[in-house]
């Protein structure tokens, strides 16, 4: 069986994410969140493939550095004060898109969270 290490920001309460719940409702809670981030004005449409086989995936970054790329250090800061937080998936269900890793949560293996100074500068953040 083949995994692959995932990585995603998400409320853990219901385990949304910021642009659509995990159901697939548009929400774009990201522009509320990060007005003035780098991810709020990425396209992110619905695709198909979001509803593959009759599962729900959910989008995730292929890396810790991903992450960097999507996400400021005060971004991460004010998503954790909003509930987010960071979180590193080893997954068996996975879709590989051009920038982005899709995953189905009946494929987690393992789960953990990462602490934000471990990605981003948080000292430099007021």
């Amino acid at each position: 069986m083949t995994t692959r290490k995932i990585f995603r920001i998400e409320n853990p309460v219901d385990r949304d994410g910021m642009w659509y719940t995990k159901e697939g409702v548009m929400r774009k809670k990201i522009h509320i969140l990060c007005p003035d981030g780098i991810a709020k004005d990425f396209p992110m449409p619905l695709n198909p493939l979001h509803h593959k086989d009759g599962f729900v995936w959910q989008s995730a970054g292929k890396s810790i550095k991903n992450m960097n790329e999507w996400f400021t250090a005060s971004d991460a800061l004010n998503l954790q004060r909003n509930g987010f937080r960071l979180y590193q998936f080893i997954t068996t269900m996975y879709q590989e898109l051009e920038m982005e890793v899709l995953f189905c949560r009946d494929g987690i293996v393992d789960q953990q969270e990462i602490p934000l100074e471990t990605v981003w500068e948080m000292k430099e953040v007021n």
